[in-house]
């Protein structure tokens, strides 16, 4: 796997994007992305809007429609499958709620691989009956198909793993999974905020039957918005855990407007889990984002990561400091040092960014860094 002449050209103009870098060597997306000239026009464009109008919401409804097509498309959805919510739990919760979980169902989950964020909505049904039960990780600290076979049983209702760890990059066989998923009746539910707009993910491909993510780290946006894919064929099986205006199916009705009300039903779309008005200053920056993830296309980007990836692993045990992975599944590359918080901060004073999590370090790489932040990585360590 290598990166192109033609790729590394895209990607050289793509980095110019980023004022962050002019100063910092930026190894933190999966963290928070810095933010894109185009992304923060965007911004600047919006306020614009509500500085000297106050609001154009007709217009803005209806680019928020063509951008749930337009993400749908970079996840291999439909249109109809995609909500936008308030972050990544908020996707995960609000899927954990329609599944109507009670006692003698189980919930199969890995808790050593998860973010934390993954752990709690399934914890929280305990007292409702609902058993939570752990995948065993495999040796190189993923979750492998078989680890989740021999696990599964029929009373599991729920099976939830990340995309792609977010302190160890490693990265699972989704679709292998989603297969004894399927087999056993169980719905899979997949964490994508480390995967997102840094690895290629086809949720039709993978046989998912739910995604949530935020925007704020590999789809270069902003905090506060949440994407969410639900399969379609689960609609009419999940009951959303609230409803609003923006859920019901009301076609030529006002939004203010009482309709009938008794007989409100909600919408045969994944929008029914939208709640009130939506994050419009979000969803223009994911808009503008989502144009600068398409000028390179996202099997380049994982193809530059993963480049880049492999040689800060590669350089990371030439000089003795054992990286989490021996070879990179995703973006994130994280390493073992006696005080990683210690490390953070010395190399923050020398304007490189990385993150400790979990006892280690932890740099994440996007379509902006070159192999010259992983050089000055290398020599400062």
């Amino acid at each position: 796997m290598s990166t192109s002449v033609r790729e590394t050209n895209v990607f050289e103009r793509a980095r110019c994007e980023f004022r962050v870098l002019d100063r910092t060597t930026y190894l933190d997306v999966a963290g928070r992305a810095p933010m894109a000239e185009s992304v923060h026009q965007a911004m600047l464009d919006y306020l614009e809007v509500c500085r000297t109008r106050g609001a154009d919401k007709a217009e803005w409804s209806a680019r928020v429609e063509r951008l749930r097509a337009r993400t749908a498309a970079f996840l291999g959805a439909d249109a109809a499958e995609i909500a936008f919510m308030k972050n990544t739990s908020d996707g995960l919760n609000s899927v954990g709620a329609a599944l109507q979980l009670g006692p003698g169902d189980s919930v199969l989950l890995s808790p050593e691989f998860e973010h934390a964020n993954n752990v709690y909505p399934w914890v929280h049904l305990r007292d409702q009956g609902v058993a939570v039960r752990t995948i065993p990780l495999g040796p190189e600290g993923s979750v492998r198909p078989h680890d989740v076979a021999a696990v599964i049983d029929k009373s599991t209702r729920l099976v939830t793993l990340s995309a792609v760890s977010s302190w160890t990059g490693a990265r699972p066989d989704l679709a292998a999974i989603a297969d004894v998923c399927h087999e056993h009746g169980a719905f899979f539910l997949v964490d994508g905020a480390q995967a997102l707009g840094v690895v290629d993910v086809d949720v039709h491909r993978d046989r998912i039957d739910a995604l949530a993510a935020a925007t704020q780290k590999g789809l270069l946006g902003m905090y506060g918005l949440g994407v969410l894919y639900c399969r379609a064929e689960w609609f009419d099986r999940l009951r959303p855990p609230f409803l609003s205006v923006a859920g019901v199916d009301r076609v030529g009705l006002h939004e203010s407007d009482l309709g009938d009300f008794e007989n409100a039903t909600a919408l045969d779309s994944a929008a029914r889990f939208e709640v009130g008005n939506h994050n419009f200053a979000g969803l223009f920056a994911l808009e503008a984002s989502l144009s600068l993830l398409a000028e390179t296309g996202t099997a380049a980007v994982e193809r530059h990561v993963l480049d880049l990836a492999d040689e800060l692993t590669t350089a990371l045990t030439d000089a003795g400091i054992p990286p989490s992975l021996h070879r990179a599944q995703s973006g994130i590359v994280s390493f073992a040092v006696p005080d990683p918080e210690s490390l953070v901060g010395r190399l923050a004073a020398e304007e490189v960014r990385v993150s400790a999590r979990r006892g280690t370090v932890r740099a994440s790489l996007h379509l902006y860094n070159n192999r010259s932040d992983i050089e000055r990585l290398i020599n400062l360590l």
